[in-house]
């Protein structure tokens, strides 16, 4: 009885305790290695607190600053500025037509010469034109004695029918302008969606960083178990089975590895891009502190909405082009009516011995009258007007659609942060669990209690846990910024000022 009793006192007093006869025997923690890897971090760390910072000696960006340049450098948005400069010119070319224009001429021949000057004036808001143009002429090989004469030309031209008013008038004129307005709302949605684009990348590239971090952490501790289960197993305390699991692990963490630095350096590759420069520039985004990222209160659904719908530049063009339509509409109806327009001239032919005696014996006269036409084909015409109605409604369905998509968005958008949110509280917590798992399954091993494959399972467990909460907490920022983007808030110089 005494040695039984001293046997399990000392079998108490070195750790071991009964087992099952399907298990292995215990045994105790394998010897350390002799050259021992520099201590990891804790693996239940927080990702915003891992060593994620960019390379030493980089220069570094902030975000306000990698929108700034990106705003003043970016290929695509340079291209859209100049479709504003080149709207901006047709239009001004628009306006000209609404000036005074005039032509002098001089012709010289054999027989003799003149001189001429006409002048051309569109009238606003009524569509009638003002024609000047007056006439010197000289024959030489004519022995007369009023071998010069003089003419003069002044025709007021105003339509009464088709043709008439500010619609017909100024519709060239009102769709260079609406053709400049529409490429500056592009050019600023452009503005905003480089601004979500710019924000998205460097998010991505903090994202990988600390991805790279998770899994460099994860090869490190996987490697310590490696050399765990060698050593174990030169003294007989494993099987082969765990070494071969830890060697699988080991090459899974490695692989992983590789793909962060691969997906790292795609991430930067694109944010440089981005900001116009080459992929191989020296420079990264700034270190980021994402703790305390998802505590942002939203406002009411509704009130996003209604801003949406109220903000939205595209929502504003859509609703323009309905009006353009109209506009179209209403000219292709009045070009059906027939053309009547009312003259009003003044004309007069002199003749003389100089030029100075046939200007002032020019006989003036007044004329009123009446033009009219009407073609008997009107085909192509009343073929304008049905076309133009199909696109009047057209439009309208296209406002309606629009509307219906920025609500979507606007909802989407929200959901999105809603889900991020809750995601976030869920995936610590599951960080947390993931940590303590580990903990106790490495414990378990080091005290020959169970097998290294609950290590491994748990590593895994761990790398996947904080692999989602990174991303989590990196998608948060860039759907923060896309949410002022579908309500129409998002001022780029205000939120991303230095």
């Amino acid at each position: 009885m005494w040695p039984s009793l001293v046997w399990a006192m000392m079998l108490v007093g070195a750790g071991y305790v009964t087992r099952s006869p399907q298990q292995e025997p215990p045994v105790p923690p394998a010897p350390a290695p002799s050259a021992e890897p520099e201590e990891a971090p804790s693996p239940d760390a927080v990702p915003g607190e891992l060593a994620a910072a960019p390379a030493p000696g980089t220069p570094t960006v902030s975000l306000a600053e990698a929108v700034e340049v990106a705003l003043t450098q970016n290929f695509s948005l340079l291209g859209a500025a100049d479709a504003v400069s080149a709207a901006r010119f047709r239009y001004g070319a628009a306006k000209a037509e609404f000036l005074p224009s005039l032509t002098p001429a001089y012709e010289r021949s054999e027989t003799g010469s003149a001189y001429s000057l006409s002048a051309r004036q569109r009238l606003p808001w009524l569509g009638g034109s003002l024609t000047a143009s007056s006439s010197l002429r000289t024959i030489d090989d004519v022995p007369l004695p009023e071998s010069r004469s003089a003419d003069l030309r002044l025709v007021l031209s105003q339509p009464l029918l088709r043709g008439f008013g500010p619609n017909a008038t100024f519709f060239s004129l009102r769709n260079s302008r609406r053709a400049e307005q529409a490429q500056k709302r592009s050019f600023e949605l452009a503005r905003q969606q480089l601004a979500v684009d710019v924000a998205r990348a460097f998010y991505q590239v903090v994202q990988q960083r600390m991805l790279l971090a998770v899994a460099s952490q994860s090869l490190q501790r996987t490697r310590d178990l490696l050399r765990a289960s060698e050593a174990r197993l030169k003294v007989g305390l494993v099987s082969k089975l765990d070494v071969f699991r830890a060697q699988l692990q080991a090459s899974q963490a490695e692989e992983a590895m590789v793909r962060s630095q691969a997906a790292l350096q795609d991430a930067l590759e694109r944010f440089r891009f981005l900001l116009g420069f080459p992929p191989d520039a020296e420079f990264e985004p700034e270190a980021v502190d994402l703790s305390h990222a998802v505590e942002d209160e939203l406002e009411p659904l509704e009130a996003l909405v209604t801003r949406a719908r109220e903000k939205r530049l595209d929502l504003q063009e859509v609703r323009d082009q309905v009006g353009d339509a109209q506009r179209a509409a209403s000219l292709a109806g009045q070009n059906l009516l027939p053309q009547i327009d009312l003259n009003l001239g003044v004309t007069g032919t002199g003749l003389g011995s100089t030029l100075g005696d046939a200007w002032k014996n020019v006989d003036r006269r007044v004329e009123v009258f009446l033009s009219g036409s009407y073609p008997l084909q009107r085909a192509q015409d009343r073929a304008q007007k049905q076309v133009a109605d199909l696109d009047v409604a057209a439009r309208l369905r296209s406002l309606r659609q629009r509307e219906l998509e920025i609500d979507s968005e606007v909802r989407a958008a929200v959901r999105e942060i809603d889900q991020i949110r809750k995601s976030v509280e869920l995936q610590q917590t599951g960080v947390d669990v993931a940590a303590q798992q580990h903990r106790l399954a490495t414990l378990r091993y080091q005290r020959g209690l169970a097998s290294n494959f609950d290590v491994v399972d748990a590593e895994g467990s761990l790398v996947l846990a904080r692999s989602a909460l990174v991303g989590l907490l990196t998608r948060y920022r860039v759907a923060r910024i896309d949410l002022l983007r579908v309500t129409g808030s998002l001022e780029v110089d205000r939120e991303f000022a230095p």
